[in-house]
């Protein structure tokens, strides 16, 4: 009959004691990603300037005088619909005219391209603009000008923002919300 050893209960195979080294490190990294995780995510957004108050845009001022269905404003404007907004909007969302009024304060005055203006929505969504009159401009310091830009939002959107030159963020509230339905 062969005599075995002994094996203390303590005693571990090497490669479980190599495993256990690795595990607090393997943890303490996991939690820092996870806080940069978070942070990055949750990261605070400049807050949007509230609609009717001026922000700085490179070369001078922008202001939202109004945000609206865009059918409405049509009708209300007594003007014809252009032929690049005449066809159908896609389903579960409707068109949205913002006015933008920009005002040149520096020497060199202000360029304005309507491309460089989206509306942002909840879930870092983003609509470009469908319309714009004008859609490009150069202004003189001390000019003034309202520009005119269409944007397709969902029906149901809550707050909605309107991002453009210089990162400017200018609330576009939700009243043109108010009638929940499509117009």
């Amino acid at each position: 009959m062969a005599i075995q050893e002994a094996i203390p209960i303590s005693a571990e195979h090497p490669t479980r004691r190599k495993r256990r080294r690795w595990i607090l490190p393997a943890l303490f990294l996991l939690a820092v990603l996870l806080v940069l995780g978070h942070s990055a995510v949750s990261a605070e957004e400049e807050p949007s300037t509230m609609l009717g108050a001026s922000a700085s845009v490179p070369g001078g001022l922008a202001r939202l005088n109004g945000v609206m269905p865009y059918k409405e404003f049509v009708a209300l404007e007594n003007r014809e619909v252009p032929a690049e907004l005449a066809g159908d909007v896609p389903s579960g969302a409707h068109q949205v005219v913002v006015l933008l009024e920009l005002t040149a304060m520096d020497p060199e005055g202000l360029e304005f391209t309507a491309d460089d203006y989206v509306v942002d929505r909840l879930g870092k969504n983003r609509s470009p603009v469908v319309w714009s009159s004008p859609s490009e401009a150069s202004l003189a310091q001390g000019q003034t000008m309202q520009a005119e830009l269409v944007f397709e939002v969902p029906d149901k959107a809550l707050e909605l923002t309107l991002e453009g030159a210089d990162d400017v963020r200018l609330s576009m509230g939700s009243d043109h919300h108010s009638g929940g339905g499509r117009r």
